[in-house]
């Protein structure tokens, strides 16, 4: 029987990385399919929450849901809260919506790239553990979420705080000290 040497790389990559990190492989792939739940229940509640009217990013990190972006109206922000803390997977809702016209794809663009920055910044500095913070921003707003101490925490702000372009740091973590 011959193994596939390039399934084999991929798998020991996997094992590898995430060993770097105090989330199971299991929340892992939580993560990846709480997300798409939550954005489709979202989307399925109210017709202004799926239309252009609205930019919702839904993230999860370990089980925690944060909804950034922009909606038009305070009663959508509030619904996409309550659909999402019913989805099943989900331990608790950061509702950062923001009640505004969508952001332009120019701005999204440029929060595309403060994101690429701040990630290369944080793997630059070895106090800030970078495989276990999820970056995004947001309207220039960033939002950091991870499982770090709150020494690790206060590093990885420190590096965002710095970084041009950024409007606000928005601190998600759960602390494990």
């Amino acid at each position: 029987m011959t193994r596939n040497p390039l399934i084999l790389a991929t798998l020991a990559l996997g094992l590898t990385l995430g060993g770097c990190s105090n989330r199971s492989i299991g929340n892992k792939i939580d993560d990846q399919f709480l997300e798409p739940s939550v954005a489709s229940e979202i989307s399925r509640s109210q017709a202004d929450l799926s239309s252009p009217t609205s930019h919702i990013v839904v993230t999860a990190y370990n089980g925690v849901i944060l909804l950034a972006g922009q909606t038009p109206r305070a009663e959508l922000k509030e619904q996409a809260g309550q659909v999402a803390t019913r989805v099943q997977g989900v331990k608790k809702l950061h509702n950062e919506l923001q009640v505004l016209q969508p952001s332009s794809l120019t701005a999204r663009s440029n929060d595309a790239l403060i994101t690429s920055k701040l990630k290369t910044l944080m793997l630059a500095d070895s106090a800030v553990p970078s495989t276990r913070i999820k970056v995004v921003t947001e309207n220039g707003i960033v939002y950091l979420l991870g499982l770090v101490t709150r020494a690790e925490g206060a590093s990885a702000t420190s590096v965002v705080q710095s970084a041009s372009g950024v409007q606000k740091v928005v601190k998600l973590f759960q602390y494990t000290d």
